[in-house]
């Protein structure tokens, strides 16, 4: 018998068309799903819970291991930058999530960060079913009002769809991000580890991109393997949907001292700054040196350890590539 799942949360149409397609059954749908897919009758109790991370950012995917795990490979293998941050058993506290599932052997957990590409692809799932502006998830996350309204609007085709996903960015992301002054990067790791913000002060926002200004504390550069000495600084360019950030390290006197590309998953810009995955290969080059590919064994060790899918490894050394070739 097909597997049976439960979704709950921002996620849930987009999901429950995936789920759907890979041969699910879906278990105690809201009304307006088993309406958008005309569910019949459907099990009561599910094998799988897939519901919302606390912050929106990702699901965790929650039933006994060999399910969770064929679930995380479906995820992985439909959504690009879908990233395995953690798999754990369930806490003994989390009784309401045990009495929710039918399960014969301990329940398991695996936590997913959603990174852009995933976020896009969840998007597409949902215009198949109903009427769906790009970036929906995100301005869920955002601005939840604002997207409802817009949604609104497409479904009355009181405006152009072009129109409408053009002005929902700009009032919900761009206008609030040039205004913000201090902003901060949310520097992801793929093995869980807490996120790393890092804070500077806007000098531009053009259309889709941030450059800013950081200062540092004494230690060494990343990569570089040069020291940070005083009067530093440094200006951070992220751009929406870029593979890669770019970091110019400069002495006091404005002299540039080298160039650290950080590969990622494609940058997100959110009013408080930019999000993006760590994918641990970098290219660096010192000032008056050759560019030099950097930590391309950890990304293998990512993808050997299931944290993410063979095609996000060859996405990333694809990246790297490019960055290489454009610094010839």
């Amino acid at each position: 018998m097909a597997p049976s799942v439960k979704i709950r949360g921002i996620y849930t149409t987009a999901l429950t068309r995936l789920l759907l397609n890979a041969g699910y059954r879906i278990a105690d749908p809201s009304p307006e799903n088993r309406k958008r897919f005309n569910l019949g009758s459907a099990p009561g109790t599910p094998g799988l819970l897939i519901k919302d991370r606390e912050d929106h950012q990702g699901i965790d995917i929650i039933g006994e291991a060999d399910g969770v795990c064929r679930a995380v490979g479906l995820a992985q293998e439909k959504l690009l930058d879908a990233v395995l941050v953690s798999f754990d058993p369930l806490g003994d506290k989390e009784k309401e999530v045990l009495d929710e599932l039918k399960a014969g052997q301990e329940l398991c957990r695996a936590r997913l960060e959603l990174g852009g590409a995933s976020k896009e692809s969840l998007d597409k799932l949902r215009g198949s079913v109903t009427p769906t502006l790009a970036l929906h998830h995100r301005l869920r996350i955002i601005h939840p009002r604002a997207l409802e309204k817009a949604e609104r609007q497409l479904l009355g085709r009181r405006a152009s769809r072009r129109e409408l996903e053009r002005k929902a960015f700009q009032e919900a992301v761009l206008i609030p991000l040039g205004k913000s002054g201090a902003v901060r990067l949310e520097h992801i790791k793929a093995r869980g580890k807490p996120i790393r913000p890092r804070e500077g002060i806007v000098l531009k926002a053009p259309g889709r991109r941030i450059l800013l200004k950081r200062l540092f504390a004494q230690g060494r550069y990343d990569g570089l393997d040069l020291p940070i000495e005083p009067g530093d600084y440094g200006l951070t360019e992220a751009r929406e949907g870029a593979w890669q950030v770019k970091n110019s390290y400069f002495s006091q006197e404005g002299k540039l001292k080298g160039e650290y590309y950080n590969v990622n998953t494609p940058v997100e810009l959110y009013p408080f700054g930019a999000r993006y995955i760590d994918l641990e290969i970098d290219v660096i080059r010192r000032a008056g040196e050759r560019a030099l590919v950097i930590d391309r064994e950890k990304l293998g060790v990512l993808a050997g350890e299931g944290k993410i899918s063979r095609q996000l490894e060859k996405k990333a050394l694809e990246a790297a590539a490019r960055i290489m070739a454009n610094l010839k």
